[in-house]
This record gives C-alpha cells, sequence and structure tokens, in this order.
C-alpha cells in the first residue's frame, strides 16, 4: 500500500463514533485491519475487537489481510466474522435460554414459506411480494425493525405466531439467526452485559448494506468504540432492508467522519483509479473531471434490436478481452431475465461462463434434503437428480440431456447404442437404481466428473464440493436417514467456510450479484434508457458494475434510446 494521510488520519483518531466513507478500491480492508491491530492492543485480555462484515468472500479478505499485516497476539485480540456467522454461534451457544431444541434445523425459505401460508393465506401473498421478507420475518416481531414491508396488525400476528413454532421445532431459516439473537439480548440481561464486556469495540464493513437489526446489533456493542466503514454509493440493496436514512443518523451521531480518495486498487494505473471516482462524484451530482482510460470502450448496436443486438457484440468481445490477456471478465445483467438470455446466447456460442455460489447453493441443497424423503421409488429420484444436475451444470447440451432423460428407465438405464456423451452420463445413475433414494449424492458426484472429463462447464464450486464431500463420506450401503444427516452437516460447515477463489473465467451475473466481486474486465449492457433510467437506486447500481473491473470497461449502448446515465460519465 502507499502511505495515504487519509488512513492516517483514521488510525490517529480517539473519537468513540467514528464513519469512513470508502469508496471501491481505497483500501478499505487495509485500513480496517490496520485499525484492529491498533484498537485491540489498547483492549483487556478478556475483550476482542469485533470487525464485522457480511459475506463470506468480504470476511475471508478480512482474514487475508490480517495475516499479511498483524502478529498472532494482535490476531488474537480480533474476530473477525459476518453477521449470520456471528449470531448463529450465540444462537447454537444459548439454545436452551431461547426455548429452541438441543438440534436445530436449517432449512429453506421455500420450507418458511409454506408454513407462513398455511397459517394465513392472506398474510402470505403480503410477504412474497416483498424479496427477503419471507425468511427475516422473526425480526418484525419487534416494532423497532418494522418498515413499509411489515403486514397489517392482524396479519402479522398469525404469521409471527407460525414462525415462533417453526422456533420451537427447531426448524430455523438463516435469518432467523439475527432475530435470535436480538430475542436472546432482549431477554437474557446477563448475557447482554457478557456481550457488551466482550466486544466494546465495534468495526462494522460495507454498513451501507445494513438491516435495521444489523445496524442495532453494531450500536448494542461498541459501546467504547464505534467504526463504521460505508459507501453511499454502493447502496443497492434496499430491497432487503438497507436504508440510507441509518447512514445519515451515523453521519449525525459521529464525533469523526473521514473520507478515502486514493485509488490504491489501481496503483501504477491512475487513470482508471482517477475516472472511476469521478464516475462517482458525477453521479452523485458532483462536479468532476477525468482522463478517458485505454481500456474503456463503448459498442454500439441497432437500438431496434434490443437485447438481440447486445448479445451480437458478445460474440467478439469476450474473446477479445482473453486474447488481450484479461484472466476474469464479467458480462453483467441488469435483471435476471437479461441474465439468463445472456448466458444461453454465450454457451450456444461456445463460450461457457462459470457460476458463482451463494444464497442459491443452500437453497437447492436444503430441498434435496425436504424432497428425498419424499421420493419413494428409485425412478422418481433419479428423474429428480436429472434435473438437480442440469440446474447446476447448465451447459449440458439440450440434446444430450433430453436423450439421457429418454434413456433413464424404470427398471435401469438403458445405454445401449446411446453415444458416448449420453452414455457416460446414463451409467452415472446407476448407484441410485442400486440404492434408492441414499444412492443420491453418490450419483450426482459421478454425474459432475463425468461432466467435468466430457469438458462441460462445471458447477458452482460451493455446490460441487459439499456434494462430492458427502459422497466421500458414506459408506455404500448406508440408508437415507444417514445420507441426509450428513449432507445436512456438510451443508451448515460450508455456509460458513470462504467461498472456492474465482481467478480464471468468465462470469455472467447481475450488477447486484457482482457487488463486492473484482474482475479485470466488465463488459455491461445493453445500456438503454427502459433497463437504465436516470434515478438514485440505478445511479449507485450502474457505479457499483463500473467499479468491479480494475482494467477494461466494455459498455454496449444502442444506436437509440440509451440510458441518460452515460453523459454523466466522465
Amino acid at each position: 500500500m502507499r502511505s495515504d494521510p487519509a488512513h492516517d488520519a483514521i488510525i490517529a483518531c480517539t473519537e468513540r463514533h467514528q464513519v469512513v466513507v470508502a469508496p471501491p478500491g481505497t483500501g478499505k480492508t487495509h485500513v480496517a485491519i490496520r485499525l484492529a491491530g491498533v484498537l485491540g492492543e489498547q483492549l483487556p485480555e478478556y475483550a476482542r475487537v469485533l470487525l464485522l462484515t457480511f459475506s463470506r468472500q468480504a470476511r475471508s479478505q478480512l482474514e487475508r489481510e490480517a495475516r499479511r499485516q498483524l502478529t498472532s497476539q494482535q490476531r488474537g485480540q480480533i474476530e473477525i466474522t459476518n453477521y449470520h456467522r456471528f449470531c448463529s454461534q450465540a444462537v447454537n451457544a444459548y439454545k436452551r435460554a431461547l426455548g429452541l431444541p438441543d438440534t436445530l434445523d436449517l432449512g429453506s425459505s421455500r420450507r418458511r414459506g409454506l408454513a407462513l401460508k398455511a397459517s394465513s393465506p392472506d398474510g402470505w401473498k403480503e410477504v412474497k411480494a416483498h424479496t427477503g421478507l419471507c425468511d427475516s420475518l422473526a425480526e418484525h416481531a419487534y416494532d423497532v425493525f418494522r418498515d413499509h414491508r411489515t403486514p397489517s396488525a392482524e396479519l402479522l400476528e398469525p404469521l409471527l405466531a407460525a414462525v415462533g413454532a417453526e422456533h420451537r421445532a427447531g426448524r430455523l431459516v438463516f435469518d432467523d439467526f439475527g432475530a435470535l439473537w436480538w430475542q436472546l439480548m432482549e431477554t437474557q440481561p446477563s448475557i447482554a452485559r457478557a456481550y457488551a464486556a466482550r466486544y466494546p469495540v465495534v468495526i462494522a464493513d460495507e454498513h451501507q448494506d445494513a438491516s435495521g437489526l444489523q445496524d442495532a446489533l453494531v450500536r448494542r456493542l461498541g459501546q467504547q468504540r464505534l467504526v463504521v466503514l460505508a459507501d453511499y454509493m454502493q447502496l443497492i440493496h434496499g430491497f432487503r432492508g438497507a436504508d440510507i436514512d441509518r447512514l445519515r443518523a451515523h453521519w449525525r451521531d459521529c464525533s469523526a467522519r473521514h473520507e478515502l480518495s486514493t485509488p490504491h486498487r489501481w496503483h501504477g494505473r491512475d487513470v482508471e483509479g482517477q475516472w472511476l471516482l469521478a464516475c462517482r462524484s458525477r453521479l452523485s451530482d458532483q462536479p468532476a473531471a477525468a482522463a478517458r482510460p485505454s481500456g474503456l470502450r463503448r459498442i454500439g448496436f441497432a437500438g431496434e434490436h434490443g437485447l438481440n443486438g447486445a448479445l451480437f457484440g458478445l460474440k467478439t468481445t469476450v474473446p477479445a478481452l482473453f486474447a488481450a490477456g484479461h484472466a476474469t471478465v464479467a458480462v453483467l445483467a441488469r435483471d435476471n431475465d437479461d441474465l439468463a438470455r445472456i448466458r444461453n446466447y454465450l454457451i450456444k456460442n461456445g463460450m461457457h461462463p462459470r457460476q458463482l455460489g451463494g444464497p442459491k447453493d443452500f437453497e437447492e441443497a436444503r430441498e434435496d434434503i425436504e424432497q428425498l424423503p419424499l421420493l419413494t421409488d428409485p425412478h422418481s429420484v433419479v428423474l429428480y437428480a436429472h434435473e438437480r444436475l442440469l440446474k447446476i451444470v447448465p451447459s449440458v447440451p439440450k440434446t444430450v440431456a433430453d436423450q439421457v432423460k429418454r434413456r433413464l428407465k424404470p427398471d435401469g438405464p438403458d445405454t445401449v447404442r446411446a453415444r458416448v456423451e449420453a452414455a457416460s452420463l446414463v451409467a452415472a445413475f446407476q448407484p441410485i437404481y442400486d440404492h434408492g433414494p441414499s444412492g443420491y449424492f453418490q450419483a450426482m458426484d459421478a454425474l459432475l466428473g463425468v461432466c467435468r472429463d466430457l469438458g462441460y462447464h462445471l458447477p458452482r464450486s460451493d455446490a460441487a464440493r459439499t456434494i462430492r464431500e458427502t459422497a466421500a463420506a458414506l459408506a455404500p450401503d448406508c440408508d437415507l436417514d444417514a445420507a441426509v444427516a450428513t449432507y445436512s452437516q456438510q451443508i451448515a460447515s460450508n455456509a460458513h467456510r470462504p467461498p472456492q477463489p474465482n481467478d480464471r473465467g468468465l462470469f455472467v451475473m447481475t450488477v447486484h450479484q457482482s457487488k463486492g466481486k473484482e474482475f479485470d474486465a466488465i463488459v455491461m449492457g445493453p445500456l438503454d434508457a427502459r433497463r437504465w433510467p436516470d434515478d438514485a437506486e440505478n445511479r449507485r447500481l450502474l457505479y457499483v458494475g463500473l467499479t468491479r473491473a480494475t482494467r477494461s470497461w466494455i459498455l454496449l449502448v444502442p444506436s437509440a434510446g440509451s440510458s441518460p446515465l452515460l453523459a454523466l460519465l466522465p
């Protein structure tokens, strides 16, 4: 890292409540660890600096930086974690105090939704209208966490009763851990005092993404020191409960405010770094000028052809980026509908994008656990496995997938006169025919291996790892209960493990999914007025997308009807 007076000012500051405005690439991770090391040395032996972030990936980056910067003694005074992990550890430690059973079953959103729908069909209609509310509804038992998404009182009561029944049965979803942690603090004063003594210093990373409960957590702890690192221009998760008013409250309450402005990520390429900072200023309605980086290109296409016109440009653009020496290229879409069409187009043209893990991995894995006991005959399990395979390896050619499905007969696999690709996949289903549902994991492991050997795009690494480790841990003759229990343990374990690095390849995702990630080059579009109107949300979203690249930016722009946001870029 270059020396940075703004970093030094943060370290030297002694105010109790600090806010650090930290745009991407300005050394936020570096200064957070440096500050944690300094503050940890000032604490008694029993206390810790709590450094909280959101994702496993961000936690992994912080841990790597801590190993690089700090001594083992300094590292011992710091706890680096994310919200789900922090709260789940507390809930598991105090299950009895919370009235929970000894065994907790972390389930899918689908299962929770079914419980809510059964308790109140009208309430469920309101809940499912808001992304994420199904999982976080337990938080709405407290007035302080209610917002515009909260159902009316008469609908909320039966919904919360259903959530309480699920808790008492040990059937949880991820977001329950935060609500249960808050319940623990509210109902167990001695435990609350112990947590306050243990974590008198809190550093809250990426705090623009915080929900009401997460913000209340860092304020409840951190009574000696609270440092909030946030960038209002990266607030793109309002649909999950993030709210800029919480940042404004910190700005009002803090006694020291700092802003980072040196583009450390682009050290040696200051033109790119200064251009991105100028983008941030102009999208915030602040004047700024910057030279055009050499890696920035606008590729036009016929506007009347819509997304199809933009797709044609990918056919040459993506290979050219790899030919120019880029190791990672990401194509960023505005929404999931565009994402699906872009991925399919790339696959049809021989470009197989890698998939990223995340909540989808967990949801699909939990659905395995919930669905397998309901499948009573081997053939139904075989068809379920076929469907699951196509979800995690979408690059299996449709002709091959259809041929495989036709050859999965009720009495066994049929490989007679099958083509090589289909025959090898059909044969991999044999463990299910031999052992029934308990053979599912060995079959899926074998199927993923065949896909790899055939050169198909490998699936999300976290999903494959969970299946592979489960299959390796199972005896060939184990029953379904033992298989499901082992799989459940692997899912829970991997939910907190750092994601496997993605250091090479082509990726396709929405701009929302790209947050926190970094690529050599991005291709973004189509940047038309319909998809990208000029409003505060889209300004922030465009900025997040632009800051995912370190070297090259390809913007797909229609010949007519382009986004008005393009006029704001320097």
